[in-house]
């Protein structure tokens, strides 16, 4: 299933959805672009639009930009009960931005980048589109860099959400951020936890896909089950992803 298809059925579950309003990541990605004040800001993969609603904050002007009309519809409800006047948002893929070189003075994505096709593209793009010395800020899950658990953490991954592209390990960025010209200011790490019903239920897991992944996470050997802080309790599972937040300069 394609990524738009994907999120124009289940925008809403995004929008009203914890993991993306709020966590910890949210509140880093908030505090680092707080320590500056900007004219143009960028939020690619916007979603539901959380992210793009902290750039307003410090931007006096905000593009945000997604393949999916359904999240951007709900991102509109959204900005409009928070009455946010200095956001703009449109229909772009992150691979192909629809801007100027040199445009905006800061570039955020949070959770969007393991859907896309061509990582190393969308951050030639995010760089292309920033002005001198401008800053990114890129929050994803990422994965390890060790194959048994990247493999098996990509299966789960792909089973939920056929949109799944793939999971980056740090070592997986950090060459992507030098082919592409960006230079690495700081890389803070943290975990989003998440009950496994209301994961699944958020991207439409089928019922039959609901249980192969259940049992995927019940029979994992104890290394997988001690990175991804697997807890069975009761007849719910709870479980964490490692996230990633890199705070980025481009260079030149």
């Amino acid at each position: 299933m394609e990524s738009k298809e994907q999120f124009d059925r289940q925008a809403k579950y995004y929008s009203s959805s914890k993991t993306f309003s709020s966590g910890e990541s949210l509140k880093i990605l908030s505090k680092l672009i707080s320590k500056k004040n900007y004219n143009y800001g960028l939020d690619i993969g916007t979603g539901a639009g959380f992210a793009a609603f902290e750039l307003t904050k410090y931007c006096k002007s905000v593009e945000a930009t997604d393949i999916s009309q359904g999240m951007i519809d709900e991102a509109i409800k959204i900005m409009k009960e928070r009455k946010i006047k200095n956001l703009n948002f449109n229909i772009s893929n992150a691979e192909e931005l629809k801007y100027k070189d040199e445009t905006f003075d800061i570039v955020t994505c949070r959770t969007a980048a393991h859907h896309f096709k061509n990582v190393e593209k969308f951050c030639n793009e995010s760089n292309r589109v920033l002005s001198k010395n401008g800053d990114a800020v890129i929050v994803d899950t990422i994965t390890s860099d060790q194959k048994k658990l990247d493999l098996w953490h990509q299966e789960v991954e792909l089973i939920r959400d056929k949109s799944h592209i793939k999971n980056l390990s740090l070592i997986e960025w950090k060459k992507i951020f030098k082919l592409t010209k960006f230079d690495v200011i700081d890389i803070a790490q943290s975990r989003v936890h998440m009950d496994l019903g209301d994961w699944m239920e958020r991207s439409g897991t089928s019922d039959a896909d609901k249980i192969i992944i259940k049992n995927k996470f019940l029979n994992a050997d104890e290394k997988i089950k001690k990175f991804f802080g697997i807890i069975p309790q009761e007849d719910k599972i709870f479980f964490y992803w490692p996230v990633g937040i890199f705070h980025l300069r481009k260079l030149g």
